[in-house]
């Protein structure tokens, strides 16, 4: 029984220190973008109309690491 209390305590420390470990050292961080644009063009000689949308998404993605 002891035995199986000391190897708990070892796996919870290791798991907890690793943990730590990943979450000082580094994060990530994303950004999302969105745009759109529309353009109508009409004729003068006609009522007819010719609508054009243009829309993107750019996601950028940061990495940090923490300086010492």
């Amino acid at each position: 029984m002891k035995k199986f209390k000391s190897k708990s305590l070892i796996l919870l420390s290791a798991v907890t220190l690793a943990a730590f470990a990943c979450g000082v050292c580094s994060c990530k961080a994303w950004r999302t973008i969105s745009t759109s644009a529309t353009y109508v063009q009409q004729n003068d000689s006609a009522q007819s109309k010719t609508t054009t949308t243009i829309s993107t998404k750019t996601v950028e993605e940061y990495q940090g690491i923490k300086k010492k």
